[in-house]
């Protein structure tokens, strides 16, 4: 059975993906910009407002969200429980990982491929498994992804805008203590060692380090940027290459 998930539309999962650590390839995906932009992808720090981010921009487009829905995504191809998934997500683990992964996903997608989330589910088979749900999604743009290293893997994609989000430590921690009772020291050093883990996970899958500014078209700071105002600003750039003004360019 092929995997099928809705946000608010649905996309269909062909089965078929590139190698770990390359990019999604396609001939038409080397042409220099302006192409009309159909995905975002938006990398953030800890606490910077991802999450609250990407649904505001969904709504104000009208665009499908990936965010927290991949963990369903996940958990669907590997067959799982999602409480299994949820805590594996953007980490990283060792090679046996790798092996649990490849194995996966070399399986067609109708063919049921048994796991025991007890001693084979590691992180690598958990990103394995999300990238080919990211993949499948970006099938049928438009499209948000948050995370998950889509800026590495859509890299060369033409229309796609890459964003990234940053903020200073005390907006982050005041953030992350709003969502939930904590301690601000307690708070801080989650927000590093998520800053860390994530980090981690596309150094480990793609080789690349995701604070290179150059992987990004726009990095915005929520500290001094409210998100409705960054919303306004992304949504601006994307209907500056809407197919309509790209056409009014190229006369």
């Amino acid at each position: 059975m092929s995997d099928e998930w809705v946000t608010q539309g649905q996309f269909q999962d062909t089965g078929t993906y590139p190698a770990q650590g390359e990019p999604a390839p396609s001939a038409e995906w080397s042409k220099p910009r302006p192409e009309a932009i159909d995905l975002i992808t938006i990398s953030r720090e800890f606490g910077a407002g991802g999450s609250d981010l990407a649904r505001a921009l969904g709504t104000k487009l009208q665009w499908p969200v990936l965010d927290r829905e991949l963990v369903q995504a996940v958990a669907s191809r590997l067959r799982l429980d999602p409480r299994y998934v949820e805590p594996l997500d953007e980490r990283t683990s060792n090679w046996l990982a790798r092996l649990v992964a490849s194995a996966l996903l070399m399986s067609p997608p109708e063919q049921h491929v048994d796991v025991d989330s007890h001693t084979t589910v590691h992180p690598d088979a958990v990103a394995e498994a999300a990238r080919a749900a990211i993949l499948a999604a970006a099938q049928s743009p438009p499209l948000v992804v948050v995370g998950h290293g889509a800026q590495c893997l859509f890299r060369h994609r033409p229309g796609t805008l890459h964003v990234r989000l940053v903020a200073s430590m005390d907006q982050r921690v005041d953030r992350i203590c709003r969502r939930e009772t904590c301690d601000r020291v307690a708070a801080a050093q989650v927000a590093r060692r998520m800053d860390e883990v994530r980090r981690a996970y596309v150094r480990r899958h793609y080789h690349i380090d995701l604070r290179d500014p150059l992987l990004y078209d726009l990095q915005l700071n929520t500290s001094t940027i409210p998100i409705d105002s960054c919303v306004d600003v992304i949504a601006a750039v994307v209907m500056g290459h809407s197919p309509a003004t790209v056409h009014e360019k190229g006369d």
